[in-house]
């Protein structure tokens, strides 16, 4: 009968008896997930960057019920100092920052960091340049009434 040790062999190499068969050249390590996560990684993704177009279609009906109703001819006109323009960059700056956040959280189910705040950082660029593309066209086109719906 023998020795009967436990031996626990890797879940990529089959035991034979007492010869181990590795499997072909592989170029993911053994303890390469299992499972795909780009379609979390995507709906994630998307989530944030919908959640940007909501925070900047806001802060946009917020800065243009806060401007005053004459508009600045030049740069000279505008007051640095006015609530609407800190409300609009720092504004900008939260709204950038909550996208990132929005990523991060939602991209939890992928256990890498290095992955997980690449795709967030790739979610900021894309979730800034669709939100204010998006509420900016809107506003443009249709009046505040497009940001409200």
């Amino acid at each position: 009968m023998g020795d009967q040790t436990d031996k626990t062999v890797p879940s990529a190499e089959v035991a034979h008896g007492d010869r181990v068969e590795r499997p072909e050249f592989s170029p993911l390590p053994l303890d390469a997930p299992k499972e795909d996560r780009i379609g979390t990684a995507v709906l994630a993704m998307c989530a944030a960057a919908a959640a940007g177009v909501v925070w900047f279609s806001v802060l946009m009906l917020m800065v243009t019920r806060a401007r005053p109703e004459s508009a600045a001819k030049t740069i000279e006109q505008v007051d640095p100092n006015a609530f609407y323009v800190n409300l609009a960059a720092y504004g900008t700056m939260l709204g950038v920052c909550f996208i990132g956040a929005c990523a991060w959280f939602l991209l939890a189910p992928i256990p890498s960091l290095y992955r997980r705040g690449a795709l967030s950082l790739v979610t900021v660029l894309a979730g800034w340049c669709i939100a204010m593309g998006v509420t900016y066209l809107a506003y443009q086109l249709a009046g505040p009434g497009a940001l409200i719906a």
